[in-house]
């Protein structure tokens, strides 16, 4: 009996506890889960150039044909199809038995003609020293001077042949000229090959240059040496580091097509990471003279579902996204069209990709509201051009 009734006076006790408890449960569902700390940075408006995306076609810094600079059987291959090679490494060995005979037989004689040119330039010095003492006469003068010349002569043209075969002995190893990837093996062993044989065919990827067919309506406002952004299949094609590959102009035919009355416009790409190669068609955006004034936020800001683009600002501490469009870029900045921008306006720059409509945000304590438009300007000036979209820009083919 007495065990039931500290049972019983032990349960009265708990019972208010499991009260507060659950008060405390219902107040914190009630409240959400926490706010997510979020940066902001300003609304800022700024210059634009205006900018065009088209397809163009990519080709390899070089591109060639590996040949044969002797006659021979193919020894041994020492490299295989897409394989990266260092510049000097050897692709294809010829069969250099009979060269290198012919080669050590003309070394030999190369010797034997410098000892006889040699002892000729002595005995024309003592037919002088003679002829100074009136002991010889002329004509014997001359004779030793024929001789000398003539062994000097003989031993020229067996060194310079010599010379040669050595160069052929050299050659019968054939080098990669640059470093690049092998694209095609020409020749199997055993084959004979004559001087010109293609054996090889190689591609240098370390600078892509690319044509693009630029419209005749924006001929002239393509200037030499304006950054270029590409994108392959629909993405944005980076480096190692991850940032977008960027090339520059480095020309514009001045001569339309006469199939397309289109110009080649020449874009030079520094490959990094080898993520371009050879005859890929890729978007490149380039960036045109005419400028334009537009609102602009920082890239960070940009949250894409699906087509729909947004970015998010803070009201009554809750995430509001506003749907808008972009436009040209100018670095890390771009123009943004939507409704009911304003320029000043916070928007979520650092955190957004853990926000939803309506969720909590809070910024961290002394964050500035708003970041100057001097600095955002600041932070696009080394760069010009970016990725693009319909308004703001043009995208042709």
């Amino acid at each position: 009996m007495n065990s039931i009734s500290r049972t019983m006076a032990l349960t009265l006790k708990a019972i208010p506890v499991l009260i507060f408890i659950l008060s405390a449960s219902q107040v914190a569902l009630a409240q959400g889960p926490p706010a997510t700390l979020v940066k902001t940075a300003p609304i800022v408006s700024m210059s634009f150039h205006d900018q065009v995306t088209l397809i163009g076609r990519t080709e390899a810094k070089s591109q060639s044909r590996i040949v044969s600079e002797v006659s021979g059987g193919v020894e041994s291959i020492n490299a295989t199809e897409g394989e990266y090679i260092k510049r000097g490494a050897t692709l294809v060995s010829i069969d250099s038995r009979s060269i290198r005979l012919l080669y050590l037989a003309k070394k030999a004689e190369a010797l034997e003609a410098k000892a006889q040119a040699e002892l000729a330039e002595k005995n024309l010095s003592r037919a002088e020293e003679l002829y100074a003492k009136n002991t010889i006469a002329e004509n014997r003068l001359d004779t030793e001077k024929a001789n000398a010349a003539v062994a000097v002569q003989r031993y020229e043209r067996l060194h310079a042949e010599q010379k040669r075969l050595k160069i052929d002995l050299d050659n019968s190893s054939i080098d990669a000229p640059f470093s690049g990837y092998t694209v095609r093996k020409l020749v199997d062993i055993g084959e004979w090959v004559n001087p010109g044989t293609p054996v090889f065919e190689m591609v240098d990827l370390s600078t892509i240059k690319v044509t693009v067919d630029l419209p005749e309506r924006y001929f002239g406002q393509v200037t030499v040496g304006s950054l270029v952004t590409i994108k392959i299949s629909g993405r944005g094609a980076t480096d190692e580091t991850g940032e977008a590959l960027t090339g520059r102009v480095t020309g514009v035919a001045p001569q339309a097509l006469e199939e397309t009355h289109t110009f080649p416009v020449y874009v030079a790409i520094t490959n990094h990471g080898d993520r371009l190669g050879a005859g890929m068609l890729v978007r490149a955006t380039l960036s045109l003279k005419k400028e334009f004034t537009s609102l602009a936020i920082s890239k960070d800001a940009i949250i894409r579902q699906g087509s729909s683009t947004m970015i998010y600002t803070i009201a009554d501490g809750k995430a509001a996204p506003i749907p808008v469009k972009i436009g040209s870029t100018s670095g890390s900045m771009v123009a943004i069209t939507g409704p009911g921008l304003q320029e000043g306006t916070p928007i979520v720059v650092l955190g957004n990709e853990r926000i939803y409509p309506g969720a909590g945000v809070r910024t961290a304590e002394g964050q500035p509201d708003s970041p100057s438009k001097a600095n955002a300007e600041e932070q696009s000036k080394d760069n010009e051009t970016t990725e693009q979209s319909p308004d703001n820009k043009r995208t042709d083919g």
